[in-house]
């Protein structure tokens, strides 16, 4: 009984790390097929960091702390691929392909879509229920590309929380022009 408890877990274990491999394995390739047309820059921040920076932020419930350290405490690794290419932008059909794949091959879901002057922003994730898991940010500007990929346990109750959080407080434009 205890061999099989001990096989399922790693097979339980084996699926779920070629899972999250698989997404790291497209993005990976995505950026060496780049780094020769582009300038190119990557940098992960595993859970330890973190868990670091999470420490770092103070407990106070008033001001924005407490909803940066939540978030900073469910955040579990962070990713960064910064791309610009050296004769001129990276092909937009080369991010559109990289899209596709994610969501055929990875069965990731599209969260948002946002466009904006020549810039375009794609949110997916790969995750159950309300709980988003992955998500993976594809960012194109007029010359260079970043790709974020979070490894999150953030749930879909902690984003809207944060909107609202947004929306109470007023910005700093509307507060200098009230004063005026």
């Amino acid at each position: 009984m205890k061999h099989c408890l001990v096989l399922s877990l790693f097979v339980c274990l084996f699926f779920n790390t070629t899972s999250t491999q698989a997404q790291d394995r497209l993005l990976s390739q995505f950026y060496n097929a780049h780094r020769g047309v582009a300038v190119t820059f990557r940098i992960g921040v595993g859970r330890l960091p973190m868990r670091f920076i999470s420490g770092l932020i103070p407990r106070d419930k008033v001001a924005d702390g407490a909803d940066a350290k939540m978030i900073f405490s469910k955040i579990h690794k962070i990713k960064l691929y910064a791309m610009e290419g050296y004769d001129g932008p990276i092909p937009a059909a080369d991010l559109l392909s990289l899209k596709r794949k994610l969501i055929d091959k990875d069965h990731f879901d599209v969260l948002m879509e946002v466009r904006n002057k020549g810039s375009v922003v794609h949110i997916l994730n790969k995750g159950a229920d309300d709980n988003l898991g992955n998500v993976v940010m594809l960012i194109q500007d007029e010359k260079d590309i970043l790709i974020v990929h979070l490894h999150t346990s953030l749930k879909v109750d902690d984003i809207n929380m944060l909107i609202r959080e947004f929306n109470k407080k007023p910005s700093s434009s509307t507060t200098s022009t009230a004063s005026l």
